[in-house]
């Protein structure tokens, strides 16, 4: 999985976040507890993540009163050769 593959996939998740946190609200109660405008409400709405950085998608959750935390793990690679 390349870089950016595992970027657009958090970008999905953490979009989904915010998406079940503010459904039903209205744009303008989204904008004011996201401190954004209604045009980058729209975006996030109609799922145009790749208009926000993941940076700024972590930053909109911290706002909507989420804890985040980022985790690393070493992958395990089989590097012993058959033969």
């Amino acid at each position: 999985m390349g870089r950016d593959d595992v970027v657009t996939t958090l970008k999905k998740e953490l979009g989904a976040l915010l998406a079940e946190r503010v459904r039903g609200w209205n744009g303008d109660d989204i904008a004011s507890l996201l401190e954004t405008d209604r045009s980058r409400i729209s975006d996030l709405r109609q799922g145009r993540l790749g208009r926000f950085s993941l940076e700024t998608l972590i930053r909109f959750l911290v706002r909507a009163g989420y804890d985040v935390e980022l985790r690393a793990e070493r992958r395990r690679i089989n590097t012993r050769r058959e033969g």
